[in-house]
């Protein structure tokens, strides 16, 4: 069984701010503010909650609450299936108890994911490896103070690296506590690919690559945004996908088609168990990896994928975002790239090519920028109304990098930060 343990601290955090928190629905936790939480250690303990004399009693058993307990709150979309089990497999799906006792366990087998646990006030939470565990019950914590807890297991790493199966959690107490805390009133949902999910964000060498510790999608633009905006976050992501092709140039399973299921390998997702108020796609990144897409293709693409979201969602507002990894100075374009393209009079590239003094590269940004925005046009002439663009700027690495030049930490909290308010202005506080 494996084992994550919360002991007791005396003393709380300070300079705390109260923030939604993303994917967990606990907008009465207090989180400390992102930017101060940049240098908090992902290992710190957490303090019971107090409670009255009453209550403080030692209790001497273990109490089962299983999935579909009103003690239990599940965010993310979930595949229930199979009797007795929530699935999830999405970044940022969550599993929050309120419960009243000294010790808890989850039962959840999750080969090939990684999770936060947040117990309590505790704000830079703990990490729960199951990236190779097969095993289906985990302390989470023991030797709490007796009385109310609430506690939150959130996963931090994409679908594509396992589902998540749970089936209750275990109590060493009463069990039930009088409530969740209450959800969020706003509701977000974050389509994208691996900069959603948080690829690297947590390497500092760009030139490393992937490894599934150094992914924690609680630190991207998407969770720290919804978080700052007071509201609950779902996301559909995944690293590689584009909304017309993917990073390998493949037109199998784009972000359109995962956006109609419930997890990558399962079933279709009924969109009738949660609305969002705001949905948010930043794709285009692996469609332009490879050199320009085909222009109608990928416009087409994007028009038809938010007309798609608008028969689940008739009144969502709707924002296309793009960077920050996307510039005019990548990929590298040859000579025979420059032959399939329009050029000037004088026979130099303007529309689609940079001219360096190293040769030419594709202009990126600039172009996906120019067909993200014919899209939007394109859609609000056909009478869609409350869709929008928003622009990251490309990063430059003064946040640094994470792995594979994906956004840092530092950077996902920057972006997070500038889109909150972008939110605010558009939904309302």
């Amino acid at each position: 069984m494996k084992h994550l343990t919360f002991g007791l601290l005396a003393s709380a955090f300070s300079a705390t701010i109260t923030m939604g928190i993303q994917g967990c629905g606990e907008s009465s936790i207090n989180r400390t503010d992102p930017v101060s939480l940049e240098s908090s250690s992902s290992i710190s303990q957490s303090s019971g909650s107090q409670v009255s004399s009453s209550s403080t009693q030692e209790l001497l058993a273990w109490n089962e609450i299983p999935v579909g307990d009103p003690a239990i709150r599940i965010t993310g979309r979930v595949d229930n299936s199979e009797s007795g089990i929530a699935s999830v497999a999405w970044s940022g799906s969550a599993f929050t108890l309120a419960f009243s006792g000294t010790a808890v366990k989850i039962h959840l087998k999750a080969y090939g994911s990684v999770f936060n646990v947040f117990l309590d006030n505790d704000t830079a939470g703990r990490v729960l490896d199951l990236s190779t565990s097969d095993e289906n019950e985990h302390l989470l914590a023991e030797g709490l103070e007796p009385g109310s807890h609430v506690i939150t297991v959130y996963k931090r790493t994409e679908a594509q690296y396992g589902s998540a199966e749970f089936k209750g959690f275990s109590v060493f107490g009463i069990g039930q506590s009088s409530s969740l805390p209450p959800i969020p009133q706003k509701r977000i949902e974050f389509i994208g690919n691996s900069i959603t999910c948080g690829y690297g964000n947590l390497d500092s060498i760009k030139e490393n690559t992937f490894d599934i510790l150094t992914e924690d999608h609680y630190w991207t633009y998407a969770a720290v945004a919804a978080r700052l905006a007071g509201a609950e976050e779902r996301s559909v992501c995944f690293s590689g996908r584009g909304v017309y092709r993917n990073n390998t140039g493949s037109m199998d399973g784009t972000l359109p088609k995962l956006f109609e299921l419930a997890r990558p390998d399962g079933p279709a997702y009924a969109f009738t168990d949660w609305t969002p108020d705001l949905v948010s796609i930043n794709l285009g990144t692996n469609d332009f990896y490879q050199g320009i897409p085909d222009s109608s293709g990928f416009v087409n693409a994007t028009i038809d994928f938010v007309k798609a979201i608008r028969s689940h969602y008739a009144s969502a507002t709707i924002v296309i975002l793009d960077g920050p990894m996307l510039s005019d100075y990548f990929p590298t374009a040859t000579e025979s790239d420059m032959a399939e393209y329009p050029v000037t009079a004088a026979g130099y590239p303007s529309q689609y090519f940079l001219k360096g003094s190293n040769g030419f590269t594709f202009k990126s940004m600039t172009v996906c920028r120019r067909f993200l925005n014919a899209a939007v046009t394109e859609l609000n002439k056909q009478g869609y109304q409350d869709i929008y663009r928003y622009s990251f700027a490309a990063q430059t690495g003064s946040n640094g990098y994470g792995a594979d030049w994906h956004p840092s930490r530092k950077q996902g909290i920057a972006d997070g930060q500038k889109l909150s308010q972008w939110i605010s202005e558009h939904i309302g506080n």
